[in-house]
């Protein structure tokens, strides 16, 4: 795989991320895409050879900085390397602009190795974060992670349906 198929496949998984993500939540999702870059663990390891140490290093470097895709790609691809796999998933939205985060296998391969049963698109495969109090067909805010005080909200009554359903379960016993 070239540098410019590598960018094709970002662009249209990030398209397809988009367009499955917009149909999932009730915000509107804009087209304007800055990236976020994690890899699995920030932490080195003995398995990784010189060049994913070297990587590794420079994606620590711009920990928390958004990235366009241009710089993904020179990033990411390394003459004809890319990471093993990467889950993509839009991590905050606005009217304006798009954060998608990349979290990225640590471990870089060629394209013959990379898993093309599993996505169109391979490294790149689509997921979409729900929220713990989800429910079927019913569409969610994206944003849900940044909102600190529903998810504190949901914690509570979490808690405290969980603390019911036991009270009723131990009045409820059997004793012979």
């Amino acid at each position: 795989m070239d540098k410019k198929e590598f960018q094709h496949r970002l662009i249209e998984s990030t398209r397809k991320l988009i367009d499955f993500t917009s149909n999932l939540v009730k915000n509107s999702i804009s087209n304007n895409v800055e990236y976020i870059i994690e890899p699995s663990s920030r932490l080195t390891s003995d398995h990784l050879n010189d060049d994913e140490l070297k990587r590794l290093r420079e994606i620590n470097d711009i920990e928390g900085k958004y990235q366009y895709s241009e710089q993904v790609v020179n990033l990411l691809y390394d003459s004809g390397l890319v990471p093993l796999w990467i889950d993509m998933e839009v991590y905050k939205s606005s009217k304006k602009k798009t954060i998608v985060r990349l979290l990225c296998s640590r471990r870089l391969r060629n394209d013959s190795e990379l898993n093309h049963k599993v996505s169109e698109y391979p490294p790149f495969s689509i997921k979409v974060a729900l929220p713990p109090w989800a429910k079927k067909d019913v569409k969610f805010n994206i944003n849900w992670r940044h909102n600190k005080i529903k998810r504190y909200w949901h914690k509570l009554t979490w808690k405290w349906q969980y603390k019911r359903r036991m009270k009723s379960k131990k009045s409820n016993r059997n004793f012979y």
